[in-house]
């Protein structure tokens, strides 16, 4: 119920709309139970002595009536005093009739048939404009939900996306936030308006006969339990399945992204049948929900029914009898009674939608519960413009609690300086990058940008201050202007040509069928490498920023692309803090220091000469690889 209630939270600001839909749905109650007691005048009509005029009977007294003994006539019964309650039936029901009932059957007929046709036309009308409202609340709250989950994903740190499948933060969006707008639409309208149903013909039920209203609702406890029980079960059956699409959605992303691979390794049968694996593991737990689910309404309709023929056998035996109801208001009593049966069948699968949305929520919940990023105790325009100074102090870093990736790093790099980080695979060189811009936090000491720790600037204002260009270039299915403008509000369409003609780029984008406005599909599937490349270069060059971070940009190009791409490095590098993380050693002989990291330490530093002459871990590495390159030449 926390979860239900903070679901229904979010319908707040749309109370107005809630209101409005609870009148028109005390409205849409009235007319269903006014159409009701039309059966009245009807069986009224059909079976009085045709061209009988039906006369507006007084009300009889309050106090003491007298009527003839049907055994001698000249005996008068004493009968009981009326109530107030009886006092209202009569009146209401003499008032409905004298209106309805004038005049020959003919007559009678026809207005009974218009009065009919304008009770359903209202009934129809305030149903469907509550429907509307309701769902023009239900499409607000899933709107919200989803902006809100979607915010909130993009304000976590990396290290959060580290943990998770992209196909799970999907489903969250897409699926859970779904399952959750059922339950505020379809549940929300359940709960305004059968309640008013139930009330309004129990009421009703009440005025003919409270002693047969409660006993038609004696077996009602057991409908409630048999309810509750089935909600449970179906809650915990629908957080597997909602686990079971995130995994399905998943496999269906990797698939689609590594689909070159995929064709490459001729594995598309193994995909085919992973794939069918979780999609058969889904249909089982879906199959496994709505076999609870669909339970519910025949076992509440069988109660329901079985109250309703108990009902029936005891009025019709009082009826037979000569009982107190009347025949006709006995079928109206048994009609009102049996019109309960839907909007309890229909409160039972709330709780079923309730169970449902509870878990889908408790999914989306458990991201906007996340702590976001700290923004920094200082608003991006209150900062002084970054020169570029970067300083670490005694750093240390590990994703998992005793396994540093980081240890006792401490270096200093100056305004316009280019320097390299080198080292094995899994040294600690991205680590150490992504602690710049705050991707990451040290578990302790310092990291300074121009002399202040970079935990006291805004985000805004720390990481527009720089560029970063690697190896996994993110283009986005939209044009090249765009993607070159990424980032960079209002940039000229001048400013962009600049940009890739520093970046090598120009000649190649006049080449494509639209220029600039060449749409690059997704991820730039359209592009080689090095043109993916030359544009993220681009895009860095556009944003002008004074620390620069290249995480081995020329690593996965062949020569030719490589040549242009350095070109366009050593253009973008001129004037700025360079942190190059290289693989390719060829590449970081002119920066002006080489740090040289091994199982997450700096373990030496200096220029390119000055470390080939020492007999360490980076003259080790130049002759590994310059031997893999050149065997004759070892």
């Amino acid at each position: 119920m926390p979860i239900i209630r903070r679901l229904f939270g979010m319908v707040k600001p749309y109370w107005h709309f809630v209101v409005l839909s609870v009148i028109v749905n005390i409205l849409f109650s009235f007319f269903s139970l006014f159409s009701v007691t039309m059966i009245s005048p009807i069986m009224q009509t059909l079976f009085r002595e045709y061209g009988v005029e039906v006369a507006v009977e007084e009300p009889a007294p309050a106090t003491v009536a007298e009527a003839a003994d049907p055994a001698d006539p000249a005996v008068p019964v004493v009968l009981e005093p009326m109530s107030r309650l009886d006092e209202f039936k009569t009146d209401v029901q003499e008032r409905l009739d004298g209106y309805l009932l004038q005049g020959t059957h003919r007559q009678a007929i026809v207005r009974i048939c218009i009065t009919f046709f304008l009770v359903i036309l209202l009934k129809n009308i305030t149903h469907y404009v509550a429907e509307i409202l309701i769902v023009h609340v239900g499409l607000n709250v899933v709107r919200e939900m989803r902006e809100r989950l979607f915010a909130a994903m993009l304000r976590l740190p990396l290290s959060f996306f580290h943990k998770q499948q992209i196909g799970e933060l999907i489903s969250r969006t897409t699926n859970d936030v779904q399952i959750a707008m059922n339950c505020v639409t379809v549940s929300f309208t359940t709960l305004v308006r059968d309640p008013l149903l139930i009330i309004a013909y129990i009421g009703a039920a009440v005025i003919l006969s409270w002693k047969m209203t409660l006993l038609a609702f004696l077996l009602l406890p057991i409908s409630l339990a048999i309810i509750i029980r089935i909600g449970k079960t179906v809650r915990r059956y629908s957080h597997r399945q909602q686990e079971q699409m995130a995994r399905l959605t998943s496999r269906l992303q990797e698939s689609i992204y590594g689909i070159r691979v995929i064709k490459a390794f001729t594995t598309e049968d193994v995909e085919d049948q992973r794939f069918k694996a979780e999609s058969r593991k889904l249909m089982h737990q879906i199959f496994k929900i709505n076999v609870v689910m669909k339970s519910s309404s025949p076992l509440t309709e069988q109660f329901s029914m079985a109250v309703g023929l108990t009902v029936l056998w005891y009025g019709a035996t009082r009826v037979i009898e000569g009982g107190a109801l009347p025949a006709d208001q006995f079928i109206i009593f048994l009609f009102f009674i049996f019109s309960t049966v839907r909007p309890i069948k229909n409160l039972g699968q709330v709780n079923n939608s309730f169970q449902e949305a509870s878990a889908a929520a408790e999914r989306v919940f458990s991201i906007l519960d996340l702590d976001p990023e700290p923004v920094g105790r200082l608003a991006a325009g209150d900062a002084a413009p970054i020169t570029g100074r970067v300083t670490m102090e005694n750093v240390t870093f590990s994703y998992d609690p005793g396994e540093p990736v980081l240890q006792d790093i401490s270096l200093t790099v100056e305004p316009g300086e280019v320097v390299a980080l080198v080292g094995a695979s899994g040294a600690g060189k991205s680590t150490l990058v992504d602690l710049i811009p705050r991707f990451i936090a040290p578990d302790s000491g310092r990291v300074l940008i121009d002399g202040r720790d970079a935990a006291e600037y805004g985000l805004n204002h720390l990481r527009s201050a720089m560029g970063m260009v690697t190896q996994e270039v993110l283009l986005f299915h939209d044009t090249i202007a765009a993607n070159i403008g990424y980032g960079v509000d209002g940039a000229e369409r001048t400013a962009i040509e600049e940009a890739a003609e520093a970046a090598n780029a120009h000649d190649f984008i006049m080449q494509m069928p639209q220029g600039y406005d060449t749409i690059i599909g997704d991820r730039g599937v359209r592009l080689s490498g090095g043109q993916r490349q030359r544009l993220s270069i681009a895009r860095a060059i556009l944003r002008d920023p004074p620390i620069l971070l290249l995480d081995e940009a020329t690593s996965a190009l062949d020569t030719e692309s490589e040549k242009l791409v350095q070109v366009a490095i050593d253009r973008l590098v001129k004037q700025r803090t360079t942190f190059v993380i290289a693989h390719r050693l060829s590449t970081v002989q002119n920066v002006h220091r080489i740090y040289v990291m091994d199982a997450g330490r700096i373990v030496e530093q200096g220029t390119h000469e000055q470390l080939l002459a020492d007999s360490g871990r980076y003259r080790e590495l130049y002759r590994l690889q310059f031997e893999t390159l050149d065997p004759g030449n070892a």
